[in-house]
């Protein structure tokens, strides 16, 4: 889904990379991987195009990781390094330098230049429906520095600055983004083109995407030549096609034990860093009265859905919105669960759900509406639990499944008192990041990109977020988090569910060691596929 909506179970799947960002001095692992002609990928549909500058679906990331470069890349210590940049320099809080590599040349000859960063980066504003647009406010300006370097000048220091860069700062041929227009930017007329070792061959919207060997790739041997991506409306059918070997690897959501058993394969996993949640429209009855969400809150036994969709594991409750693995860059794990400890909890207890039910101005219950993303199939089944679950205090729950392309529409905030959701962890570090998404009333639309779900406005809130982003001193802003948190939570927009990890299903055909969703996704995974034996 989009990166606002983040579908993070799309899973960063797959096999990944470890390390080769793709740049020209990258390594593609210990020794020469066997070559293999074709690779078959099975992922859940998607509908928006192919480049995370017009859209922010998972898929798409995985996507163009293997055809476009950035800037910064992700080290295989999950820290960011430099990528399309020879050197980064930081010469002062609130600017910095990237040094453009010499002597690389896109996938159809043309050699990169310092203009072809400056227009990738100057990509990043002015899309309302993109995460890297909010990332954008804190740019003060982008400009070339002669024809060797990009300066990036912010209006503010921002000690999250390296990791957004590993997701906003991919590279594409100015020349070519220049022929289309905005609405056809990473759509079958307007594929990116891109220097990483993969260029897009052709795709089809909501059925497939095609790749070969970029020619005029100077790092490491592809170890495949072609990989194409087929795109399946169920996973069910997904299963159906791994187990018959039409496809060599699938993407699992979330129904893990329909892919766990599939003769011949074998399945990886990811650290749990997905955060599953239902947001709760806060501006317009009833879900406008807090005592209302704390009653839903109450009501949902978070543990049983947990013991439900993940009897083998890789699944946990978690106290907060923000994945607690997100604040590592505040303070040590330690430090971090004793400030997470601070938060209002809302364990499961029928009694306190009916109490704060009678304190609201709704004590015999009434009737809303739950929606969920269509192609989620794990979202649909907590969207029944969460009903049964609320029919026991008197509230009756109507499921509606949303649809890809409604996602994108403004006025669906408008028509979900409740949803259903999930984001992912974009980057190693990114708790401040995911919290201006979420609770942010600058990002309540229209005024801002549309990520504040719930339309949760709170003054307090809205100044203290700021603070935690440009905070350097790491006692200073984890304390500044938790005032954050503390006031979120009290007021209960979202309602976290659990966390859990990422899959891939594989056939044993193939082999990847080093599995981590941070890396497939911010680099071509490809490069680290060998075939098994």
């Amino acid at each position: 889904m989009r990166k606002y909506l983040c579908v993070g179970a799309m899973l960063a799947l797959m096999v990944v990379l470890a390390g080769c960002g793709g740049s020209a001095t990258s390594s593609g692992g210990a020794g020469s991987p066997t070559q293999s002609a074709e690779f078959r990928l099975g992922t859940m549909v998607w509908d928006d195009g192919v480049s995370a500058k017009t859209n922010g679906w998972i898929q798409t990331g995985l996507m163009e990781s293997l055809v476009v470069q950035g800037l910064v890349e992700m080290g295989t210590n999950g820290q960011p390094k430099p990528g399309l940049a020879s050197s980064i320099e930081h010469p002062n809080p609130t600017t910095y330098v990237y040094n453009v590599r010499k002597g690389v040349r896109f996938s159809n000859g043309e050699p990169l230049t310092v203009a072809d960063a400056v227009y990738s980066l100057d990509l990043n504003k002015g899309h309302l429906f993109t995460v890297s647009e909010a990332w954008n406010k804190d740019v003060a300006s982008v400009s070339a520095r002669g024809n060797s370097a990009v300066v990036v000048k912010l209006k503010r220091p921002n000690p999250d600055w390296s990791d957004i860069m590993v997701e906003a700062s991919g590279v594409v041929e100015k020349a070519a983004g220049e022929k289309v227009s905005e609405s056809e930017f990473g759509k079958p007329r307007g594929l990116p083109i891109g220097t990483g070792p993969w260029k897009f061959d052709s795709y089809v919207p909501e059925a497939s995407v095609k790749f070969s060997r970029n020619p005029y790739w100077n790092g490491p041997s592809q170890p495949i030549a072609t990989i194409n991506v087929t795109q399946f409306k169920s996973e069910a059918t997904m299963a159906l096609a791994l187990q018959s070997g039409a496809i060599d690897a699938a993407s699992v959501y979330g129904s893990q034990k329909l892919f766990a058993h599939i003769p011949s394969t074998h399945q990886l996993g990811g650290q749990q860093d997905v955060i599953t949640w239902m947001s709760m429209h806060t501006s317009s009855p009833p879900l406008s009265d807090v005592h209302v969400r704390r009653a839903i809150a109450y009501a949902t036994e978070v543990n049983a859905i947990i013991r439900t969709l993940y009897p083998g594991g890789g699944a946990s409750a978690d106290p907060s919105v923000i994945p607690v693995p997100l604040f590592g860059s505040m303070g040590s794990p330690s430090q971090v669960n004793t400030m997470i400890a601070t938060l209002q909890k809302y364990e499961f207890n029928l009694g306190k759900a009916k109490q704060e039910l009678a304190k609201s101005a709704y004590p015999h219950g009434f009737m809303t509406v739950l929606r969920y993303f269509s192609g989620e199939p794990i979202l649909g089944n907590i969207a029944q639990i969460v009903a049964s679950d609320l029919a026991k205090i008197g509230i009756t729950v109507q499921i509606k499944p949303m649809q890809a392309d409604e996602t994108a529409l403004p006025s669906e905030k408008k028509t979900a008192p409740m949803l259903l959701n999930e984001y992912e962890g974009f980057v190693p570090n990114g708790a401040s990041i995911l919290m201006s998404y979420l609770l942010a009333p600058s990002n309540i639309y229209p005024s801002g990109v549309g990520t504040n779900w719930p339309l949760y406005n709170n003054a307090e809130l809205g100044k203290l977020l700021p603070e935690v982003a440009s905070t350097v001193n790491q006692a200073a802003r984890l304390q500044l988090a938790g005032k954050a948190l503390r006031i979120a939570a009290a007021e209960e927009p979202y309602l976290p569910l659990f966390m859990h990890s990422v899959f891939i299903q594989m056939s044993n055909k193939y082999s990847d060691p080093d599995f981590s969703f941070f890396t497939a996704y911010y680099s071509p995974w490809m490069m680290n596929m060998k075939l098994a034996g």
